[in-house]
């Protein structure tokens, strides 16, 4: 299976933040777990403390700037960590993480390593 990438060419220089890097870690916005991601991801990135109330504070947030509920925000990001993980080249996904990984991370690693790739 190739690996569908979707950064455009101007993109390729453009300052990293939450969309792109979903991008290039190659899921895109047609999962509804992506918009909920990048929303997350820049609450974290600003207040690093916020992943620490994931279940109790940024889903319930996530889920009232959207529309929707918790349990819904919670689920799509999960299918988008698979959708991630199903890519074949984890190159950049290990180099984010700091380590190689065996198995997909949870939300919460997830969203907690991209917040701190992206404050870097």
């Amino acid at each position: 299976m190739p690996l569908v990438c979707y950064v455009s060419e101007q993109e390729i220089n453009a300052p990293l933040d939450a969309e792109r890097l979903l991008r290039l870690l190659g899921v895109s916005g047609k999962l509804s777990g992506f918009y909920y991601l990048v929303y997350m991801l820049e609450l974290v990135k600003k207040k690093p403390e916020n992943i620490l109330l994931i279940t109790k504070r940024l889903y319930r947030q996530t889920a009232q700037h959207f529309g929707t509920n918790a349990d819904c925000v919670e689920r799509n990001v999960r299918t988008l960590i698979r959708a991630c993980w199903r890519q074949p080249d984890h190159t950049l996904l290990d180099r984010i993480s700091g380590c190689p990984l065996t198995q997909p991370p949870t939300n919460t690693e997830f969203i907690d390593m991209l917040a701190a790739y992206l404050r870097t």
